[in-house]
């Protein structure tokens, strides 16, 4: 094989690696596209299973239709934690004046 072969065979292989990722692009926008035109309907549902329970922490937080937390359960649920890691900070904070206040 001479080198302008192997040099027309490399050009080729790498114009179709970018033809492929062009076409994997448009795919994913064309994908996005239809996904934000035609959004899909999730109703919020009652826990069935162990799992859904675990998910929704006993209920607590709206599970939808389509088995995952809908954008208002994830909301309340991100309150829920970033509230016990506040709690937690302040306790920390009382004990450590605490303890540096009577050592």
């Amino acid at each position: 094989m001479s080198l302008k072969d192997w040099i027309n065979n490399w050009v080729e292989k790498r114009n179709a690696k970018d033809e492929a990722q062009d076409r994997l692009k448009k795919r994913k926008a064309i994908e996005k596209q239809y996904a934000k035109e035609h959004p899909k309907q999730v109703t919020p549902v009652q826990p069935e299973y162990e799992q859904e329970f675990k998910l929704t922490h006993n209920g607590k937080f709206e599970l939808g239709s389509d088995g995952k937390l809908t954008s208002k359960g994830r909301s309340q649920r991100l309150k829920f934690r970033l509230n016990i890691a506040i709690l937690s900070l302040v306790v920390l904070i009382v004990l450590l004046y605490l303890y540096f206040i009577f050592l």
